[in-house]
């Protein structure tokens, strides 16, 4: 049998068709490369943007493709978190971020130096989502006489800013005047020029304002966007609204399928649609009520699976137990799993016999998994809620603060090519 004759020229990706060429971009696997490959020549560009501007491309590439995090953001804050008012504590430093080793990023190094102002106060990262950041950011206090936390006349309103670091682009948000108490600052949805954010207020009832006493008030939300400016929810109008008690004993316990969750110190759960701003309450088991605490360092909700199911997380006063419920017929919250935390990690190393001599705390819960560490000792390790297996968390063993996954812009800016 006679040689095959070989190719008269080299062959090279440019050879290819444009249908070829199409699956091969659409097989690349990351937003990164995919930038960088319409950046590289008018026609690998001219096949990614072809067609509507990019659209029909950019919704293939999304459906084979899901946006991996190129790193993670980590709030220094951890004493209270998403809020502002009596005693809040701003963190001394900005948050950090941490590049994924999985994704191909180059390592990216982002920071928060290109919002101003980068060196008159602190700010705390309130919330993250995609590849945005929402920061609030502290102003001074016109009168420092003042020592409850509703006389608004004493106070200035601190800022809010929506940035994405990896473009370096912020937008400042104009707060309503004489806001005092935040509960809490979110990012809803949408890009640089289209996001939403709600803001939760701590609103405080009348008869405390006229008398001066800091006992118990009612949430409030209101919606913000680029086009419309605030949108109020609700508004407090009768007997039926949800009550909380006073400002400190209220804490942000979770968030997960459109519903935002805190946790009261009178032994309550108060939930927020996202969707409708309507407010309510978490009906608890009997077995629930005799908790002694419903703390942020005992108490969280999280979701599983796509979020939509949702488990209440609790640790025992004594550290010993982490226990997880579900939700049973009708509101009754059922025991799903108990795993007693100081005999399940005696096998992971680098554990000390002294470190859980007083109580475990929770650091972080996201969907599926949960942080925690001893009290006195920063030792973290999580649970995966699937599966129950525990592993030291070296990765984040000095950032103790809420995490905040950041992912690259979608959908991307095709440049043209250089």
């Amino acid at each position: 049998m006679g040689k095959a004759t070989p190719p008269s020229g080299a062959t090279s990706i440019h050879d290819l068709t444009d249908d070829l060429l199409e699956l091969v971009l659409l097989s690349l696997d990351s937003p990164v490369c995919l930038v960088r490959s319409a950046a590289s020549c008018k026609h690998w560009r001219r096949i990614v943007v072809a067609t509507d501007g990019g659209a029909a491309f950019l919704r293939r590439f999304r459906s084979l493709h899901s946006l991996l995090a190129i790193g993670t953001f980590y709030s220094i804050n951890i004493d209270t978190p998403c809020s502002y008012g009596r005693h809040h504590t701003w963190p001394e430093v900005d948050p950090v971020f941490v590049p994924s080793s999985a994704c191909p990023s180059d390592r990216l190094q982002l920071s928060l130096d290109f919002v101003p102002p980068a060196d008159e106060g602190p700010r705390e990262l309130a919330d993250g989502r995609g590849s945005l950041l929402l920061l609030l950011m502290e102003k001074e206090r016109t009168d420092y006489s003042c020592h409850c936390c509703y006389h608004v006349a004493d106070y200035m309103t601190p800022d809010l800013v929506v940035c994405e670091p990896l473009t370096q682009r912020y937008q400042a948000i104009p707060l309503p005047a004489k806001l005092v108490c935040i509960l809490g600052a979110f990012l809803l949805d949408g890009g640089m020029t289209d996001f939403r954010v709600l803001l939760v207020l701590y609103q405080h009832e009348l008869n405390d304002i006229v008398t001066g006493q800091n006992g118990h008030g009612y949430p409030s939300a209101m919606v913000f966007t680029l086009n419309s400016g605030w949108r109020h929810g609700r508004q407090h109008n009768n007997i039926d609204d949800v009550y909380l008690p006073r400002l400190e004993e209220v804490h942000l316990a979770g968030r997960t399928g459109g519903r935002i969750y805190w946790g009261c110190n009178d032994k309550q759960l108060v939930v927020l649609d996202e969707r409708t701003l309507e407010f309510s309450n978490v009906a608890l088991s009997d077995n629930m009520m005799n908790w002694s605490e419903f703390g942020r360092d005992n108490l969280r909700v999280v979701g599983v699976g796509d979020g939509a199911t949702v488990r209440i997380l609790h640790v025992s006063n004594n550290g010993g137990n982490l226990e997880v419920f579900r939700q049973g017929h009708g509101n009754d919250w059922v025991l799903q799993m108990s795993v007693q935390l100081v005999e399940a990690i005696r096998g992971l190393p680098g554990r000390e016999e002294n470190y859980f001599d007083m109580k475990t705390v929770i650091i972080d819960a996201e969907e599926g998994f949960v942080v925690l560490s001893p009290e006195h000792k920063t030792w973290l390790f999580s649970v995966d809620l699937e599966t129950m297996e525990l592993k030291r968390e070296y990765g984040r063993e000095q950032y103790t603060g809420p995490a905040y996954p950041y992912t690259f812009p979608w959908p991307p800016v095709m440049r043209a090519c250089v």
